[in-house]
C-alpha cells in the first residue's frame, strides 16, 4: 500500500510518500522544507509566521511528489495532529482535509510524539527495507525543543506517560541559553560544536532530580542565565563560553540519563527508545550507551530525528497494521498540548 504522510507541527513543513507491507517499508519520497532563516532572526520559533510557511511550502512540496505519482494510488494520508503550535496544526489540517477531500480518501491521526519513537525502527534510504524489531516494554524518551516526555511502552497499544516536562523542554533551554551566549539559532546544535573545546565545568542545578519521572529546566535555564551574568562582571565571556555549552550540556543530559535509570530500575524495561532532535547529539548517544551497557538502545538516523513526512507516514501504517481505523476529512482534529 502506498501512504502520503504530512507534517506541520513546528517550524519543518514535511510530506513523505512510502509504500509498505507486512513487515517492509520502502521510501519512496521524503520531501522537506525548513524555516530556520524566517526565524532566526526572532532567535525561536514565531508560531504564526511557521502557520504562513507551511501555507506556502505544503502545495509546492506536494506538486515536487505528484511529478512521478498518482496520488488518487494512495491507501490513506497520515497527519500529524499534535502536539504542537496550533497556527502550524491548524494550517496543515485545513491543507489535508482540503486533499483527502479531492482524492475522496480517509485519514489516520498521527501523534506527533509517537512518530518521533516509530523513527527508530526505520533508516532513511532508497528502496525496501525490513522494520526493525523492538522487545516490549520499552522506555521511550522523546526530547525535543517543544517537548521532555518519557513514556513506557507495554506493547503497541498500551503505552504509560511517566513524566514529562513541567515548564521548558531540553531542546528550548539549550537554545534560550545559547541565545543568551549570542549564538545562532537553532542553539544546540552550537553548543554541542563549543562544547567540544571546553577545558573547565561550571556546576549547575538539577531541579526535580528526585521527583518521579517529570522534568523540571526552568531552574537550571535561570541559574544559567545568573552564571553568565556573573562571568560578564570579571572577565571577557567569550573566553568562557566553550565551558558554558558543555556544562549545560552535561547537566541537562545527567538529568535525563538519571530519570531513565529510575524507570528503568522500577520497570523491568528490555529496550530503550530515545528520539526528538535533541537525540541526534552526539555527546547524548555515547553517554547513553555508556550509562546502559546491558541494554539494546535505539536513536533514530540523524535526519529523522526532527520533524519530518517521512515518521508521520511510517507512523500511520504502523497505527494501520495494528489495528487503527482511517477516519474521515471531517473527524479530524488537532491538539496543541500532548495528551
Amino acid at each position: 500500500m502506498f501512504i502520503l504522510g504530512i507534517e506541520t507541527t513546528c517550524d519543518e513543513t514535511g510530506i513523505a510518500l512510502i509504500e509498505a507491507k507486512e513487515d517492509k517499508v520502502k521510501i519512496l519520497k521524503n520531501e522537506l522544507a525548513t524555516q530556520y532563516k524566517v526565524h532566526q532572526q526572532y532567535g525561536g520559533v514565531v508560531p504564526i509566521l511557521a502557520a504562513r510557511e507551511h501555507k506556502k511550502n505544503l502545495p509546492l512540496l506536494l506538486k515536487n511528489i505528484e511529478k512521478n505519482f498518482d496520488l488518487r494510488k494512495i491507501e490513506f494520508l497520515s497527519f500529524s495532529v499534535g502536539p504542537g503550535l496550533l497556527p502550524a496544526l491548524v494550517s496543515g489540517k485545513e491543507f489535508v482535509q482540503d486533499l483527502a477531500k479531492k482524492l475522496n480518501k480517509k485519514i489516520i491521526p498521527v501523534d506527533h510524539l509517537l512518530a518521533h519513537f516509530y523513527s527508530v525502527l526505520i533508516r532513511n534510504k532508497i528502496g525496501w527495507q525490513k522494520i526493525k524489531e523492538i522487545n516490549f516494554p520499552s522506555l521511550v524518551l522523546i526530547v525535543s525543543g517543544g517537548h521532555t516526555s518519557l513514556y513506557l511502552f507495554k506493547n503497541w497499544q498500551e503505552k504509560r506517560k511517566l513524566g514529562e516536562t513541567l515548564d521548558d523542554a531540553a531542546g528550548e533551554v539549550l537554545d534560550k541559553c545559547a541565545r543568551y551566549l549570542g549564538l545562532p539559532y537553532p542553539g544546540g546544535p552550537e553548543i554541542e560544536k563549543l562544547a567540544k573545546k571546553s577545558k573547565n565545568y561550571f556546576p549547575l542545578p538539577k531541579p526535580m532530580l528526585q521527583r518521579g519521572y517529570h522534568f523540571s529546566f526552568s531552574g537550571l535555564k535561570t541559574a544559567f542565565i545568573d552564571l553568565v551574568d556573573e562571568i560578564k562582571k570579571y572577565k571577557k565571556i567569550d573566553e568562557e563560553i566553550p565551558n558554558l555549552c558543555f556544562s549545560l550540556q552535561k547537566t541537562i543530559f545527567e538529568i535525563l540519563i538519571y530519570k531513565l535509570k529510575k524507570a528503568k530500575e522500577n520497570f523491568k524495561v528490555q529496550d530503550i527508545a530515545i528520539s526528538g532532535g535533541v537525540a541526534a547529539n552526539q555527546t547524548l548517544r555515547k553517554m547513553v550507551k555508556k550509562n546502559f551497557p546491558n541494554n539494546k538502545i535505539y536513536f533514530p538516523e540523524r535526519k529523522l530525528s526532527t520533524d519530518n513526512g517521512l515518521n508521520i507516514a511510517f507512523g500511520g501504517y504502523l497505527l494501520f497494521k495494528n489495528g487503527t481505523l482511517p477516519l474521515s476529512y471531517q473527524e479530524i482534529d488537532v491538539y496543541p498540548r500532548s495528551i
